[in-house]
């Protein structure tokens, strides 16, 4: 990614910045590029065509997600946001440190494991009063309902089914569904997405689906990170750290609304 081709509005907050052109995406749509200076502080750049994969939050919300939380947590400050012929970019600072899946991070696999739920404490912990960010279960079930029919979910309806199975499954989702705890949630909980920096957490990136919602969506993308990357034995740690023991029934209600548009 060349400065020179990206529009004005971010163009004007890299002069002098360089990058080595690699894209850093991982599971998200959006493209990642980092950027550097030899005086200044280092920048990422997030590109997303708001086309492509729907179901995602565009990075409008990443940028109302950091702004909001300016001053609460160690999240990227935002530089600018601009949008142009359907693709976004969104500038930002970097976090010092390495992500927790980096193998210095996993150096110490029992240290990794406690700051990453004292990490989720701290986000818990944030007054949610003054919060617009909404990831309430109303909220999610209009959106879900809004992507059945538009579509976009049809790619999960088995052969001679018609949408009426999502929205059978939607129904059995809210039916099932328990009270709601409501903290802030960081959305997308997973070690990629923490920041180390000296043996401690730097950091929080990759805010898009950040709001206020039950803490069980959080636990849920808690549990698969920790199998994917370090093994399901260390959750049981992370819990203990974390201070919650957990409720199965919950996890595997809130693990549905999860893959209900994975």
């Amino acid at each position: 990614m060349k400065v020179q081709d990206l529009p004005n509005s971010v163009q004007v907050h890299l002069k002098g910045f360089t990058s080595n052109g690699n894209n850093l995406r991982t599971a998200s749509c959006a493209d990642v590029f980092s950027f550097t200076h030899p005086s200044k502080r280092g920048l990422f750049l997030k590109v997303r065509d708001s086309l492509v994969a729907p179901q995602e939050p565009g990075l409008l919300a990443e940028q109302a997600a950091m702004s909001w939380l300016h001053g609460k947590l160690s999240v990227p400050r935002v530089v600018c946001y601009h949008e142009e012929d359907n693709t976004q970019y969104l500038l930002m600072t970097r976090i010092a440190g390495v992500s927790g899946i980096h193998k210095d991070a996993k150096s110490d696999i029992p240290g990794l494991v406690r700051m990453f739920a004292h990490g989720l404490r701290e986000i818990h912990a944030i007054p949610v009063n003054s919060c617009p960010l909404d990831w309430r279960m109303e909220r999610y079930f209009a959106w879900a309902t809004d992507l059945i029919n538009s579509g976009v979910l049809d790619g999960q309806i088995p052969n001679g089914e018609t949408r009426n199975v999502l929205r059978d499954e939607l129904d059995s989702i809210r039916a099932d569904l328990p009270p709601e705890d409501l903290v802030f949630t960081h959305g997308d909980y997973c070690l990629p997405n923490i920041m180390i920096h000296n043996g401690h957490l730097s950091g929080y990136i990759d805010l898009g689906y950040a709001g206020v919602g039950d803490r069980y969506l959080d636990f849920v993308a808690v549990c698969y990170t920790i199998r994917r990357n370090l093994g399901t034995e260390w959750i049981p740690l992370f819990f203990q750290e974390y201070g919650q023991e957990l409720d199965q029934d919950k996890l595997s209600v809130y693990q549905r609304i999860h893959d209900f548009v994975g």
